[in-house]
């Protein structure tokens, strides 16, 4: 078979985000069978993904309740 596509550590970035058509996941999928290196890329990256998922971007109640309290303390010098 040739193949006259090859996936990228980009196409592979796109893949996991789903920014991939399908005939694109299909190249992408079929080049992760034969590429050692570019599957360990990707399980490496799913992983980072995984991880970075789980990241809480929002402040917590805590934090929130602390800004209330100041700005209710808060004196301003005249």
């Amino acid at each position: 078979m040739t193949q006259t596509f090859t996936s990228t550590q980009d196409d592979v970035i796109r893949y996991l985000y789903n920014e991939t058509s399908n005939q694109e996941n299909t190249l992408i999928e079929d080049a992760l069978l034969y590429d050692k290196d570019l599957l360990n890329f990707y399980l490496d990256c799913a992983d980072l993904k995984s991880g970075l998922d789980k990241i809480q971007l929002s402040p917590s109640d805590r934090a929130i309740e602390r800004i209330f309290n100041y700005s209710k303390n808060y004196q301003p010098k005249i």
